[in-house]
């Protein structure tokens, strides 16, 4: 039995944790791989757990986890992210943080790196079904 997307978006709005009011997108501007992108965000997430809290691997409950779903357009790989982040961290802290960290793994010489994000979303449900479109195994992952 296959998971609806109905079924994802509730999960995900009951969790407080989750911050389904925030939209975020990582943007390459390339067209890369999949694989690519997932490894560009895991290091990503690592350097944002680092500065956040030092010892995030031995606290699981501290670390701040991304939820990604992949997508591909001409000349820009990119990534819906919604962000799971603990209550005694600020999340405006972190987005800066992502974005600060996320221009500084591209390797071009005018990085073009770029995370979006709106802090002002008025419906939680469109955000969480917007984060998760066309989602499937090849584009769902967990940070």
């Amino acid at each position: 039995m296959s998971i609806t997307q109905e079924q994802v978006t509730n999960a995900l709005m009951n969790d407080n944790t989750i911050k389904t009011n925030v939209q975020v997108v990582a943007n390459t501007y390339l067209n890369i791989s999949f694989d690519r992108l997932t490894k560009k965000l895991s290091l990503l997430n690592s350097l944002v757990n680092q500065k956040l809290f030092r010892y995030f691997r031995k606290y699981p409950d501290k670390r701040v986890a991304f939820i990604c779903n992949h997508e591909r357009v001409e000349n820009n790989t990119h990534s819906h992210i919604i962000l799971k982040v603990p209550p005694e961290y600020d999340v405006l802290n972190v987005l800066i943080l992502m974005n600060k960290y996320f221009k500084k793994l591209d390797d071009r010489t005018n990085a073009k790196f770029q995370i979006y994000y709106d802090l002002n979303v008025n419906s939680e449900y469109k955000t969480t079904r917007y984060s998760t479109k066309k989602s499937n195994d090849d584009t769902f992952v967990v940070i």
